[in-house]
């Protein structure tokens, strides 16, 4: 099994893993706190998230892509990351109470002031998994994060138990950095890393500059409607909101996530070889969309038992989102593929670029759709998402020869495997009306699969060449295996 095939098996895993820690720890919270409480927790975290972002300051990216790196660059990252962390720490803290009196919730103020506390720990997490993201070590890394998540999931659970209400939550996110970052320093315990040094300050300074303000303005952008709901209707609204959007990025985070970590060292490993980026470009967006695809589409029809399974009765009020979103999201099938191309390509700067253009008036859409509801302001992905999709691959396209018709042509078979899993879910959610959503949305699943399948085989997609290719050189490897053993 060759080394990028392996960083895909375990950056698969661990997501996966993840993921349905999630959701299991989801679907308990959701029915031991109120929208309400969620909605505290989700406005104070959004605001530390764009923070953690500022903290990064594209640092990780530029030890990943970075054609030769140097131990003083290394450490250089380390120094600007600690300083940034370290200032935007001290001014949360200041703000805390501000923010709070701002959005009239005194609530904020502890959540804020106890999840800025793993600002300062990932700074000394950072460098070490960015490293191991280099050296395509996604064991390692899968096992880190994994690590956090573990954390996460059993002291938010602890705490709810011992009456913490909201903080809950606040806490265990801040023992899930404290978790990584111990584990990252005893994986890996160069503590070289850590010596202050500015030798390349101005190099890394200048590639952050771009990279972070891409990174804050689309973090910015995905939390607008939840920091936005919570001064103008309420908590409610953003707790109600928040699920729905983490429900419709179920597919994003089962498929896209899966592997989106591996796609920037992987891609960047190919533009060092001076290979041919476009076809690596085509050929992902085809295997992306036959997964993705069929997912949206089927969440989008099984959208009402997947909230009532998940989230319980008192969450009805996130299923016609869902349904919005997921919809929507379909057209935004290039965006995993987009950043990475583009830094790749050498042209971080345009990242940059189609944020300015493209979020600005998307962020207008949602602050006028938001005094009409939850529905309106979900809608606007639908104006939104097309704009998105068509500033980065005009962007991709000054770069290399792209044509529209190619991106269709290398997507359309991925458009017939979708409707081949959503038709059967489709009849299977007509004609189980009367039964438990639960039994529904297990005859559903099996129906889609089913149909996925045979929507794979019956279009000659790509991704089938993938999966036995894949299945057979696992194949080769545990027979190999089990002869070295025997020799033995």
């Amino acid at each position: 099994m060759t080394r990028l095939h392996r960083s895909f098996v375990f950056s698969g895993l661990e997501k996966y893993l993840t993921l349905v820690i999630n959701l299991v720890t989801t679907a308990i919270i959701a029915r031991l706190l109120t929208p309400d409480e969620i909605g505290v927790f989700v406005v104070g975290s959004a605001t530390v998230l764009v923070a953690e972002v500022l903290r990064d300051f594209g640092a990780s990216v530029y030890l990943v892509q970075e054609k030769d790196i140097s131990p003083e660059g290394v450490r250089t990252t380390f120094t600007i990351m600690f300083g940034i962390s370290v200032l935007i720490a001290a001014l949360l803290h200041a703000l805390a109470g501000p923010l709070a009196t701002f959005y009239v919730e005194p609530r904020l103020d502890p959540v804020i002031r106890i999840a800025s506390a793993s600002i300062v720990l990932g700074a000394f997490a950072s460098p070490p998994m960015a490293l191991l993201r280099r050296e395509l070590a996604f064991g390692s890394v899968a096992f880190l994060n994994l690590t956090g998540v573990a954390a996460n999931a059993s002291v938010a659970l602890l705490m709810i138990a011992l009456g913490w209400g909201y903080l809950s939550l606040a806490i265990a996110s801040a023992a899930s950095s404290a978790a990584i970052t111990a584990a990252a320093i005893l994986h890996r315990p160069n503590l070289w890393i850590f010596r202050p040094c500015l030798l390349h300050g101005r190099k890394i300074l200048a590639f952050g500059g771009y990279a972070s303000a891409t990174a804050v303005l689309n973090v910015f952008f995905q939390m607008l409607p939840q920091m936005y709901l919570g001064r103008l209707i309420g908590f409610d609204a953003v707790g109600i909101y928040n699920r729905a959007v983490m429900l419709y990025q179920l597919p994003e985070r089962a498929i896209v996530n899966a592997f989106q970590p591996v796609l920037l060292p992987a891609l960047a490993a190919e533009a060092r070889a001076g290979r041919d980026l476009k076809r690596a470009y085509l050929h992902g967006l085809a295997l992306l969309t036959a997964v993705q695809w069929p997912a949206l589409l089927c969440l989008a029809v099984l959208a009402e038992p997947v909230v009532h399974v998940l989230l319980g009765a008192q969450w009805g009020e996130a299923a016609p989102l869902v349904k919005i979103m997921a919809l929507a999201s379909i057209i935004m099938f290039p965006a995993p593929l987009t950043y990475p191309m583009l830094i790749s390509l050498g042209r971080v700067q345009d990242g940059l670029t189609a944020s300015l253009i493209s979020l600005p008036i998307s962020a207008a859409l949602i602050v006028g759709a938001a005094p009409f509801g939850l529905k309106a302001i979900a809608a606007t992905m639908f104006l939104s998402a097309p704009l998105q999709v068509y500033v980065a691959i005009a962007l991709i396209r000054r770069q290399m020869p792209l044509r529209w018709i190619e991106i269709g042509l290398a997507v359309y078979k991925s458009a017939c495997v979708a409707l081949c899993a959503a038709a059967p879910a489709s009849i299977c959610l007509l004609i189980g009306e009367d039964v438990p959503p639960v039994v529904t949305l297990a005859l559903a699943a099996a129906g889609a699969g089913a149909g996925w399948v045979s929507g794979l085989a019956l279009t000659n997609h790509p991704l089938t060449v993938e999966i036995l290719g894949f299945v057979n050189i696992a194949s080769s490897a545990i027979k190999a295996r089990a002869l070295k053993r025997r020799k033995v």
